[in-house]
């Protein structure tokens, strides 16, 4: 193929993957508009409008899982926030965000890969259409995600990077550890190996790669460091230190993630097994057989067959059968059968393995040690996986499709060998294409379809016209639940003067009422949670004057917890979607409006 062959299939593979990456991203604006998440998405916004109406880091904000990448996304919130003038539809305005930052890195990705040509689709467009959780907002989850896997593009390419670049991804790195705290586990790691490559090349009269190189992983750190401080400078800009200590034991010590490390790494193990048993059960058997076998390139297609026979079964099954939170499960199983395609390859892609896919794999241990989730995130994080593992995908097709023009050139074996050869190819292309389609088909039909907290899509019939979520499409009995909270939230006559506690998950009243957030977080307040008595203590000046029960209010009323309000007489002053508790002072002049 001479060069100006090249450049013209260069140039058409380049105009195909523009106008597919255009035509995803015209449809997934489409999608934007459907489903009422009214947990997840909504206490993500929540806790970057608390920073934008002043309230603190590591000291009003109690929850520990979103606060801290709340600090990046705040310059463009403050942005958005403030070129809008209010929260009259800023959940629409947050979900262009994250399609802008999707799209950005899907450009990332084939810009990385390119040079491989078509299978460069593979990996790009797997991160494109798949949303974790199906949730399209800037969240821990969409950072650590989507940035873990750039930091991991960049180290493993076959190229020296300059002292500017390893600065980079140090900055990268740090903002991976705002998203997930446990994630410097990794980076110690990561350091510990090039501290012992460097001191081991010295000793041996050698100079490891420059990714492997400690002198550059302090590059990295200094990069790091600047996310740091920058991060200490908001902080102590808005508190002091003296109140930072007074609260930290508080967010570490939240009860909805104090699990210990070893029960934790146990569960990791137990979970995968639990919910992938017969997958996992089969490819161990199919692992051993490929690893003992000494022709195991020339028996490759069969491996793969057979991977692809344990594997098929829950992609189908979580893709399309599987109802409950299903979004995220189809994800897992294509990481292990791209492992077995690395396994049969003969010339292995060892930059992407160790340089990638291994760390992400290592990654999701990380993962559980930070979420109370288990499975549901663990198996986006095997998305990492998935996505590089689609190169070793390629590269044992590129060898099949090498050893028959082989054949074919060598005429080797005569007719039958030819035969032969054609068949191994023709296994290989459906084996590969039947996996992929499968895997594509259901994560793109999830994405269309899935809404995390709401119905599936094609019920999603009415249209929410004001306050947060206007634009938004969600059922007629939510829109109209919507709409009626509302109204009984203007007719409370909230003002920022006002603290209001929302018992019930329902964070997206914190955005539309103009009250303060008379709570130690957005998302939710526990029944039999310690944790407000103690947040009260340090912040009397939160302690909420208006209580509204979006949900459980004849719960609430009955349980220990409403002995701190009904103690200082408080009274119930309003029933109706809502319930409504209010301070004496505060229900006397609602009563006299």
């Amino acid at each position: 193929m001479n060069v100006e062959t090249m450049q013209t299939d260069r140039r058409r593979q380049h105009l195909i993957f523009i106008g597919l990456f255009l035509l995803l991203q015209v449809i997934f604006i489409w999608r934007s508009i459907y489903g009422f998440n009214t947990a997840d998405e909504m206490y993500f916004i929540g806790c970057s409008e608390r920073i934008f109406r002043g309230e603190k880091i590591l000291i009003d904000e109690w929850n520990p899982t979103q606060q801290l990448c709340s600090f990046l996304l705040h310059p463009i919130y403050s942005l958005i926030r403030t070129v809008m003038g209010s929260t009259e539809g800023i959940v629409m305005a947050s979900r262009f965000v994250y399609l802008v930052y999707s799209g950005v890195l899907t450009l990332f990705f084939y810009l990385r890969f390119q040079r491989r040509g078509y299978a460069s689709f593979g990996p790009t467009f797997l991160f494109a259409i798949f949303a974790p959780f199906s949730i399209c907002a800037m969240s821990y989850n969409s950072i650590e995600f989507g940035i873990l896997p750039v930091l991991l593009a960049v180290l493993s390419a076959d190229m020296e990077h300059s002292v500017p670049e390893y600065i980079l991804c140090g900055i990268l790195m740090a903002v991976i550890v705002l998203a997930n705290p446990f994630a410097v586990l990794m980076y110690a790691g990561y350091g510990l190996i090039c501290l012992i490559a460097t001191v081991r090349g010295r000793r041996r009269g050698t100079k490891p790669e420059g990714v492997l190189q400690f002198r550059n992983f302090l590059w990295m750190t200094l990069g790091a460091g600047i996310i740091l401080l920058l991060f200490l400078a908001f902080i102590f800009q808005r508190g002091t230190l003296s109140e930072m200590l007074a609260n930290v034991p508080h967010i570490v010590g939240d009860s909805e993630h104090q699990e210990g490390y070893l029960y934790k790494t146990g569960r990791y193990f137990h979970l995968c097994f639990k919910n992938y048993k017969w997958m996992f059960v089969g490819l161990l058997f199919v692992y051993g057989a490929t690893l003992f076998d000494k022709k195991r390139y020339s028996h490759s297609p069969v491996y793969m067959i057979l991977a692809a026979v344990c594997v098929v079964p829950y992609l189908i099954y979580y893709g399309f059968v599987f109802e409950h939170i299903t979004v995220n499960y189809q994800m897992l199983p294509l990481a292990f059968w791209c492992l077995e395609a690395y396994f049969v390859t003969e010339h292995k892609e060892k930059r992407l393995f160790y340089g990638w896919y291994l760390p992400a794999m290592l990654f999701t241990m990380i993962v559980q040690y930070a979420t109370n989730t288990g499975i549901v995130t663990l198996s986006v994080a095997y998305g990492m996986c998935s996505c590089v593992g689609l190169i070793f995908a390629a590269d044992w097709m590129k060898e099949e499709r090498q050893r028959w023009q082989c054949a074919r050139r060598a005429d080797s074996g005569g007719k039958a060998g030819l035969c032969r050869a054609a068949k191994r190819r023709r296994v290989a292309s459906l084996c590969i294409a039947g996996v992929l389609l499968i895997q594509f088909a259901g994560t793109f039909w999830l994405r269309m379809t899935y809404d995390w907290g709401d119905e599936r899509g094609w019920l999603l019939d009415t249209r929410m016209e004001r306050g947060p979520l206007k634009g938004v499409y969600t059922t007629r009995g939510t829109a109209e639940w919507y709409a009626n909270v509302l109204d009984e939230l203007d007719m409370l006559k909230l003002t920022a003067d006002d603290e209001l506690m929302v018992v019930g998950v329902a964070p997206w009243i914190y955005l539309y009422s103009d009250a303060g957030c008379g709570n130690y977080s957005t998302w939710q307040v526990h029944e039999g949670s310690i944790q407000l008595h103690d947040y009260y203590e340090l912040h009397p000046d939160k302690f909420p004057d208006v209580v509204y029960m979006a949900h459980w209010a004849e719960e609430f009323m009955a349980c220990d917890l409403s002995h701190l309000f009904t103690d200082r007489g408080y009274t119930i002053v309003y029933r109706g979607t809502g319930t409504v508790l209010m301070s004496p002072e505060r229900a006397a002049a609602f009563m006299a409006e």
